[in-house]
């Protein structure tokens, strides 16, 4: 008892010795100095160089909306009258109920003050005058002469200048009266005038006032410079709690205050700053002092502060932050009283909070009474203050100064120790530990190679390799099998165990799409692990922030949680989902299977579950399995927790920290890239990189939202000569793939945006086989289930992530030596059939030139070049090139129209609707089949002939061909069996197109025929 009242006692000479001393000097300065009565001070008995300053306090003559100067009231001219004065006003005091002459109250305008002081007569004296809160314009003129300013009194707000700041001025006075004219406008606030006191003395007096001044906010914002400083770096250290974050924040928000408020410091560093800025900033930093204050103390002490309390004060904070920012500082000032209500309250919470913790834990208790009645005394002061009494302002900065000072040295006490604490408990385990790990990883390394063998041999067994077995024996083999898996990954387990303990495991955070990693690693659970019973859910917010964490780590926690669901549900539903809060996601996995019994939910996550599911379990157990998935959780900043309800499903949840930041990529984590950076990084000194051309040259596709890795490797493949094309997701490879079918391999990261790298593989092989397009896929980790995965959805090879560099250009190079011997054979096969030239055309054309030669020679010579270049273009073997130009086409098919034409006269009719300016690329001999098809098997079959229509038009990114007939036309049966893939007859004809025009845009011939009618042929290509 006798140290709790001690406390309190030392703790209150302490917080109330600076208030009581102002308060005594207040209270004797208005009970021994004069008063100003009806405009005139008597200091005759006053002795500036014993009794220092005097306030000019009492009753000032009031000059309503006029400016006026000394030789207003002196004229020089006799016949001007000095001007009458308006009102006798208060001074300290706010002018809103004197400005107006009918009585209402106002604020904004203009006024003069004067005031006569009668003095001691003598020799001539220097006397100086000191101002702390004029608004918020003045300008001071002491028996004639002006002597400061603090902005630009005006009759208009727009021609004057709104600065208040303190300042003092000096001037000689010779007889035995003074005369204090001080001019005044205000334009930028809710109250004017002379609301804080102005002081008169000697020069020497004058200039110890203000030192006096500048020292105490000097001093308080040096303090909480040096605190705020000091806890920022010092939050580190625990950054999850956040108790020194909000109180350096809270000693940040002060200092502003401070620099904004008293002298005003601020506009001594930078005198241009607006005074518009300052009023904002005076409002924004007052809101966030009371917030950090609240908020340090609901995490600080040991009574729990009440969620409602501290939303409602961050909605509250918010608000008065926006009006801070977007409303004119002359409006928000009307909210003076509901700051300070604002702040009272806040201020009654936190001290209510600070007392019942103190009650409950005593520790610290004469510094906790400091803080307790530090905080008192500022809702004291401001109660005070706004009821019109005037204190020093220093008290304030003095009381949250040690405030601020006190919770430093209580933080401190806690964390220094705590971490005495942590390094005795560390000395204690570190021996046992040590030699716990050391045989776990020994006995996984040696268990990993004999039991794999064990698994191989079972596979291979139930083969039938080593002769036929009974269903009987194959059933044993594949448990064997199942066992082996459970074991491997048990090892595996024990491996990342003994990491976690010896702190070996480390952590590369970056930022991580939750949405890529998540639905990469349920399409891979999915394929491994699913079956026809058990439906996969991905159910994530529209809006979901990336993550800092591990993304290797992340997979490795989210395939864990999902294998266990799998294993406690054979039926029913798994689904991940996730919620995003303030500062966390906290992922959720939800299954419908059997549940865990309430027992077994308190020891789920230890090492070793020896009530865990049955031996016959294919895949893992939650034994070690949990335990590392709750390791890797807190490791990565997270927690985790499990509930279940036995029969109706279990549920785990746990977090992962939002980026709160965004972080350039480190050196130290480059080097993850091993030989990579090297290729990234190089480049000839002054100029780009020139790609000379070579026949070795490919075109590479490579997939990664990554943009370290994809300027890696878009680096190191240009060094190799290749064409790069990079897509940061799926869905935009599959664009990319659709306008540019000739790629020769794509390289895709295993988790990317919008549709997962398993996914993506899939897509790729609905339209490409193994060879046409070989596919590398780049794997954060080595998971078999993953490997399995990827091979099974279409993948040709895979590396894991880092990669080697040498291993990565030798897998690359044998996926594109086996692309172009596919190429080169197909377009070898291309070539030929493009090259087949049917013999009757060739006879018939022959006979037609035969039969013009005697009457028409220069037409026959006309016909002889037509069919030349129709021969020139058909056996162009070397052309294996994809594309050509649709004028070499055309080109063609006039050519083979000319020939028909001399064969069928009047029979055969032309029309073409071609652009002249047009110029694009189509396949080669992919408009004369299409047309000689509509003259001989449309128009030739019926006896009166008909019209073939060649048109060509350009769309937006695109380029349309059609050839329409009036001929016989074709039965919908005789359409489907000339574009069916197996039909075999025919060299050049309408299957050859579609099968290239599908290999190379995805998209074939549109063949649209009536009967008796006629034919429409088209195809659309991007140009």
């Amino acid at each position: 008892m006798r140290k709790y009242w001690l406390s309190i006692l030392g703790s209150l000479v302490l917080v109330l010795i600076i208030p009581l001393l102002s308060v005594l000097q207040t209270l004797q300065i208005k009970g021994d100095r004069p008063q100003a009565v009806q405009g005139v001070i008597d200091l005759r008995s006053w002795n500036p160089s014993q009794d220092g300053i005097m306030k000019l306090d009492g009753e000032w003559e009031l000059y309503r909306d006029v400016l006026l100067s000394p030789g207003d009231f002196h004229p020089v001219n006799g016949g001007k009258k000095a001007p009458s004065v308006s009102a006798m006003i208060k001074v300290p005091a706010k002018w809103n109920a004197d400005l107006a002459e009918d009585g209402d109250r106002r604020a904004k305008g203009h006024a003069t003050y004067r005031l006569q002081a009668r003095i001691a007569g003598g020799e001539a004296a220097v006397y100086g005058l000191r101002t702390s809160n004029i608004r918020s314009a003045s300008r001071i003129f002491l028996n004639g002469q002006e002597i400061g300013s603090s902005g630009t009194p005006s009759a208009a707000a727009s021609e004057g200048r709104q600065n208040n700041m303190p300042y003092m001025g000096f001037a000689s006075v010779t007889g035995n009266c003074m005369e204090i004219i001080v001019q005044v406008a205000n334009y930028s606030y809710s109250s004017g005038g002379i609301v804080q006191p102005i002081v008169i003395g000697n020069q020497t007096s004058i200039l110890k006032h203000r030192e006096f001044a500048l020292f105490v906010d000097g001093a308080a914002v040096i303090g909480f410079f040096v605190l705020s400083l000091f806890l920022l770096m010092f939050s580190k250290v625990r950054e999850s709690r956040g108790v020194t974050l909000y109180l350096g924040l809270f000693c940040l928000a002060a200092l502003v205050y401070i620099l904004t408020h008293g002298e005003k410091l601020i506009l001594a560093v930078m005198p241009g700053f607006p005074y518009e800025i300052i009023l904002k900033l005076q409002l924004a930093s007052s809101t966030l002092v009371y917030y950090f204050l609240l908020r340090y103390v609901a995490n600080s002490v040991n009574y729990p502060m009440s969620i409602a309390v501290i939303k409602t004060s961050k909605l509250f904070t918010v608000l008065l932050l926006l009006i801070a920012v977007f409303v004119p500082a002359y409006q928000f000032s009307y909210l003076e009283g509901m700051l300070l209500t604002w702040g009272s309250v806040s201020i009654g919470f936190v001290l209510y909070s600070m007392v019942q913790g103190t009650r409950r834990n005593d520790k610290n208790m004469f510094l906790m009474m400091v803080s307790i009645e530090s905080l008192s005394v500022v809702i004291i002061y401001y109660l005070i203050s706004f009821m019109g009494m005037n204190f020093s302002y220093f008290i304030i900065s003095y009381e949250i100064l040690l405030f601020g000072f006190v919770q430093a040295i209580i933080m401190t006490r806690q964390y220094a120790a705590s971490f005495l604490e942590v390094e005795q408990l560390s000395r204690r385990l570190l021996s046992l530990d040590g030699l716990k790990d050391d045989f776990i990883s020994d006995t996984s390394q040696e268990l990993r190679k004999p039991l794999q063998g064990i698994v191989n041999m079972a596979k291979v067994l139930a083969q039938g390799t080593a002769g036929s077995i009974s269903s009987a024996q194959s059933e044993q083999l594949l448990t064997i099998v199942s066992t082996g898996k459970r074991l491997t990954a048990l090892i595996h387990d024990m491996s990342d165990f003994a990491k976690l303990n010896h702190g070996s495991l480390f952590l590369r955070r970056q930022a991580v799409d939750l949405r890529t990693t998540a639905s990469s690693i349920m399409e891979v659970t999915r394929q491994v692990y699913g079956n026809s019973h058990l439906e996969f859910r991905l159910i994530l917010p529209e809006r979901l922030p990336l993550l800092e964490t591990d993304e290797q780590r992340l997979a490795q926690i989210l395939h864990n949680l999902l294998a266990n669901a799998v294993n406690y549900t054979p039926r029913g539903v798994i689904t991940l989902s996730a919620e995003v809060k303030e500062e966390y996601v906290a992922i959720l996995i939800t299954d419908t299977g059997q549940g865990i019994a309430p027992e077994r939910l308190r020891s789920i996550f230890d090492a070793y579950d020896p009530s865990g599911p049955a031996a016959n379990k294919v895949y893992r157990e939650n034994g070690l399995g949990l335990s590392i998935t709750q390791r890797l959780v807190e490791l990565t900043g997270g927690e985790i927790e499990a509930h279940s309800e036995p029969g109706h499903g279990s549920i785990f949840r746990f977090t992962q920290p939002i980026l709160q930041r965004s972080r350039a990529l480190l050196e130290e984590e480059l080097k993850e890239f091993h030989g990579w950076e090297a290729a990234a990084a190089y480049q000839p000194p002054g100029e780009d990189p020139v790609l000379p051309p070579s026949a070795d040259c490919c075109s590479i596709l490579v997939v990664d939202n990554d943009p370290v890795n994809l300027r890696v490797l878009t680096g190191m493949l240009q060094l190799e000569n290749h064409s790069v094309i990079t897509a940061s997701s799926g869905a935009e490879a599959m664009h990319i793939i659709q306008q540019n079918p000739e790629l020769d391999l794509v390289i895709a990261d295993w988790v990317i945006p919008e549709m997962p790298g398993l996914l993506l593989v899939k897509a790729i092989r609905e339209r490409f086989t193994l060879s046409e397009l070989p596919i590398l896929v780049l794997m954060a980790s080595s998971r078999p289930d993953d490997i399995l995965a990827a091979f099974e959805a279409g993948a040709n090879d895979y590396l894991s992530k880092p990669v080697e560099l040498r291993e990565f250009k030798a897998r690359m190079q044998t996926l594109l030596d086996m692309r172009k011997s596919i190429r080169a054979s197909v377009q070898a096969e291309i070539a030929y059939l493009q090259a087949q030239i049917k013999p009757h055309f060739l006879y018939n054309a022959l006979n037609a030139i035969i039969s013009v030669c005697p009457v028409e020679p220069d037409k026959a010579t006309e016909l002889l070049l037509d069919l030349s270049q129709y021969l020139r273009s058909s056996f162009d073997f070397q052309n294996r090139g994809q594309t050509v130009s649709i004028v070499k086409e055309l080109e063609l098919v006039k050519s083979y129209l000319a020939l028909e034409q001399a064969r069928f006269d009047e029979r055969l009719n032309i029309e073409f609707d071609v652009p002249d300016d047009v110029m694009a690329m189509v396949p080669p001999l992919s408009i004369q089949p299409i047309v000689e098809n509509a003259v001989n098997h449309g128009l030739m079959q019926k006896e009166a002939g008909g019209t073939v229509q060649l048109t060509v038009e350009l769309l937006p990114g695109s380029l349309r061909v059609a050839v329409l007939d009036d001929g016989v036309g074709m039965s919908p049966q005789k359409i489907v069996e000339i574009l069916s893939e197996e039909r075999t007859e025919g060299g050049i004809g309408l299957r050859n197109i579609q099968h290239r025009l599908l290999k190379m845009y995805g998209t074939g011939l549109s063949i649209d025929s009536v009967p008796g009618r006629g034919t429409a042929i088209s195809y659309t290509i991007p140009r």
